[in-house]
Formats: C-alpha cells, sequence, structure tokens
C-alpha cells in the first residue's frame, strides 16, 4: 500500500526511476530469480516452513495495480484532507483506504489464488513438512504415493477439491467488487 501511494501521489525525486525498475522487474520471469532468492530464504532460514511460500506473493503487479487505482481518486479530495491539515499517512488510512476495499480485495484475492496454485517455488523452498505443501505439491505427492501412474480418480478429485477455498473467497469477498463510485465524493 504504502509504494503504491508514494509511486501514485508523493511527489519525490527518481519516482518515475522507481516506477520503470517495478515494470522492468515485471518483465523478468520468477524462474530466472530462483536460485538467488532460494540462497536468500535459505540463509535467514525460511526453507521449510509455510513463510517461504508466504513471502514470496508479493508481487510488482499488485503494486502496480494499487498504484493505477490510488491514481483514479480525483485530487479534490486529497486537496480537502490537506486543506484540514491531514498528514500524507492520515491522507491514505482515513480518505485513501475506505475507498480502495475494492482493490484490496482484488490485489488479495489474486495473490491468494496465485499462491495456492503455484507448483515451482513450494516444490523447491518446502521438503520435509507435508502439511506445509500448497495444493499442487500435494497433488503430485498423492499421485507418487500410488505409483507413476497413480490413480487418476482420486487425483481429479483432489484437483476439483482444490478449487473450492478459491472459490469461498471470492464468494465471501465478492461484495467488495460492487462498484464504489468514487466521483460521487467530489460535488462540483
Amino acid at each position: 500500500m504504502y509504494c503504491s501511494y508514494a509511486l501514485a501521489r508523493l511527489k519525490f525525486t527518481g519516482a518515475r526511476a522507481v516506477f520503470a525498475f517495478m515494470l522492468f522487474s515485471m518483465m523478468i520471469p520468477g524462474q530466472v530469480t530462483f536460485i538467488s532468492n532460494y540462497l536468500i530464504y535459505r540463509d535467514i532460514g525460511l526453507l521449510n516452513t509455510p513463510w517461504a511460500v508466504i513471502t514470496a506473493i508479493v508481487a510488482s503487479g499488485q503494486v502496480l495495480i494499487m498504484k493505477q487505482f490510488f491514481e483514479s481518486i480525483p485530487k479534490e479530495l486529497e486537496e480537502a484532507a490537506i486543506i484540514d491539515g491531514a498528514s500524507p499517512a492520515v491522507i491514505l488510512w482515513r480518505v485513501f483506504m475506505p475507498l480502495a476495499k475494492p482493490a484490496i480485495m482484488s490485489v488479495t484475492i489474486l495473490g491468494f489464488q496465485g499462491a495456492w496454485n503455484d507448483f515451482f517455488w513450494p516444490l523447491v523452498v518446502i521438503n520435509s513438512p507435508v502439511d506445509a505443501y500448497t495444493l499442487p505439491v500435494g497433488l503430485l505427492s498423492l499421485r507418487n504415493a500410488y505409483g507413476v501412474a497413480g490413480d487418476w480418480n482420486l487425483i481429479l478429485a483432489g484437483a476439483f477439491l482444490s478449487t473450492i477455498p478459491v472459490l469461498l473467497v471470492f464468494i465471501i469477498f465478492q461484495r467488495y467488487f460492487v462498484g464504489n463510485d468514487i466521483s460521487s465524493a467530489v460535488k462540483g
């Protein structure tokens, strides 16, 4: 949130360079940085923990979505808050965040779905505790438990069940996707 807000609303030297670097980082596939990320996670002791998967879901794409949303909020709201004596932190938390619920829910669901369906990174960083596997890795271990051919009925049932949590998250948070009319906050 802070990075998105700073890139969208705060004017500072190098903001365009930071945004360009962020866009450039989106063009680099995750597989290119696997070895360096693995070594970093090993050195700080996050291998074989759920945190190794959880910390990897923050992506520059989510920062981009939030930045674009913050840029869509009319400047008049920010100017009114400044006139009332609000600091940038107060503007972020009291003005922008209540309006940003749909964008935050979108980013949350995209991050959850990306982490839930990720296969390669959890396969690399989680070896021992089976309860820390993500579902695709768990389905692979299920297939291996029944031999290379596997019991396909069981594997497909597991794949079907893996869609239920993502569906439930969307159903629970779908009310936040109802369009909030930001322009109604400004009279003119």
